[in-house]
């Protein structure tokens, strides 16, 4: 055993958990989840006056103990105690073990909603559900990215995917109406946070600092969406539409496109060959690949930018994708899963030299 791989034994063995101690992560895990759900089901709830409060207070504690569990695992259990006592790792410090580039977009997310947090409740008024909105939407997403990744939990077998939205009011602040209803200092707080948030954002120009998603309106005559004309009315037509939730029409992220391809794979008994490997798990390059070769991201069928004008501007868009996604990589892997890959690469390849 050469010089790394003791080291690597001697710390596995160092920071080994004990069945209680491996009890109690889980405990924090199951508590991180439940904490979370109730954030979302909080904020969602419009009876609820003051809810930004507490869906600050329960994400913040759903982060604390996702990363106190991550971290007992990865540096061994004491490692969430300060040195010399039994108190456990605020927030903030779990986020500094664990996230050490302090520009990272989704700890400065983390840190912005402990920073409401901590506010005085006077302080806190309903109007902070505009400013701290898209916050909140970004620190929804990073959660279930965060969960998966550090601890293999999807958290959408609790709650089904299309909650990860929330119900946020988009409209701007008024500030002469706001320091028309508040007092000074509660005005001028308010304002200069939305400030302070606004130019971070534009700064980040990234959803994982905060995130915008719109909802589309859009005619469809397939539906039987009545249109007509009123001569008595005061323009000479109206036209009757409906709210249609790009959810419902597109539910999947790409890493859940990839988990349904490769689940659709197994079940068909297809052996997907790529570079030699005859039993290859679809990847993101693969998906790449369909996405170029196919145009999926351009088609309606397949995809849709659910991205604000800001984002896109900034070059970010953010696409979601249909069942339909799924069903054409599927078949089109059936079709051919030893050469498929090798004939998409030649593809794209010949595309990048004409």
């Amino acid at each position: 055993m050469d010089t790394s791989q003791e080291k690597a034994h001697h710390m596995s063995k160092e920071h080994a958990l004990t069945p209680e101690q491996e009890r109690t992560c889980e405990r924090l895990l199951d508590k991180s989840q439940e904490a979370f759900i109730l954030a979302i089901e909080l904020f969602n709830r419009p009876t609820i006056r003051y809810r930004v409060e507490g869906c600050a207070f329960f994400l913040c504690n759903a982060w604390e103990l996702m990363l106190k569990a991550y971290i007992a695992k990865r540096d061994g259990y004491r490692a969430i105690f300060y040195p010399g006592n039994n108190r456990t790792l605020a927030l903030e410090d779990c986020l500094k073990k664990v996230m050490t580039n302090d520009k990272d977009p989704v700890r400065a997310n983390v840190e912005s909603i402990g920073e409401l947090r901590n506010t005085s409740t006077h302080f806190v008024v309903e109007e902070y559900e505009i400013t701290y909105g898209p916050i909140f939407q970004a620190n929804i997403r990073n959660y279930d990215d965060r969960l998966r990744t550090y601890h293999g939990i999807e958290i959408c077998d609790r709650i089904p995917d299309n909650y990860l939205v929330l119900s946020v009011n988009r409209t701007d602040l008024d500030g002469q109406s706001i320091r028309a209803k508040y007092t000074p200092e509660v005005a001028e707080r308010l304002l200069s946070t939305q400030n302070a948030i606004d130019a971070r954002s534009a700064e980040e120009s990234n959803m994982k600092y905060a995130a915008y998603f719109r909802t589309e309106f859009m005619l469809s005559k397939k539906d039987g969406i009545p249109i007509r004309v009123d001569n008595s009315a005061d323009s000479t037509a109206r036209i009757i539409s409906r709210t249609v939730d790009p959810t419902q029409r597109y539910p999947f992220r790409m890493k859940e496109v990839l988990s349904l391809v490769n689940r659709q794979l197994r079940k068909r008994h297809i052996r997907f060959t790529s570079r030699g490997d005859q039993d290859a798990r679809f990847n993101n390059w693969h998906f790449s690949l369909f996405s170029k070769c196919y145009g999926m991201k351009q088609d309606e069928r397949f995809a849709f930018n659910r991205a604000s004008p800001a984002e896109n501007r900034a070059g970010h868009p953010y696409y979601i994708y249909s069942n339909a996604t799924v069903d054409f990589i599927v078949g089109e892997i059936a079709k051919d899963p030893e050469h498929i890959v090798e004939k998409l690469n030649r593809k794209v390849q010949g595309r990048k030299h004409d």
